[in-house]
């Protein structure tokens, strides 16, 4: 007999992953952002100016995702794009100075709330709980590609 956990796997880890994205979502809201728009002004703040295409490497989203992404940021005076330099065709893309200050306001509240969703949990828990997320992701990603 199939443990009631297993089938319930995937749903949970989707279910638990709503609730932390609406928890960001909550904490980022006062500053109208999305935790979307968050995940990129964070990356290209700590990166520095990086294309669309690494942007959409390092967020795992699709570059057309990344784009509506750019374009809401670019109108909030957030980011700019420019040409990069060894590739015509693509764009270079940075912080302002507004999303700069932004990041620095906003990441101890972002902080603060990814402190309460461990709130209770201890060390060797969440420790087992990162090793068995990370065991899940690999075996998706092998029946993914490979069937």
């Amino acid at each position: 007999m199939i443990n009631q956990h297993n089938s319930l796997i995937g749903f949970l880890v989707s279910d638990a992953q709503r609730a932390i994205a609406k928890s960001l979502e909550t904490a980022l809201k006062p500053y109208e952002i999305t935790p979307g728009q968050w995940n990129l002004i964070n990356q290209l703040d700590s990166a520095g100016e990086l294309s669309q295409k690494q942007l959409a490497e390092r967020t795992r989203k699709e570059q057309a995702t990344i784009t509506r992404y750019l374009d809401t940021l670019e109108r909030k005076g957030l980011v700019v794009r420019n040409q990069h330099k060894s590739d015509r065709r693509a764009h270079a893309i940075s912080v302002t100075e507004k999303a700069h200050e932004l990041v620095a306001t906003a990441q101890p509240v972002t902080v603060d709330a990814a402190d309460r969703l461990i709130e209770g949990i201890d060390q060797a828990d969440l420790d087992t709980f990162v090793a068995v997320l990370a065991k899940l992701k690999e075996n998706a990603d092998n029946y993914s590609n490979n069937g």
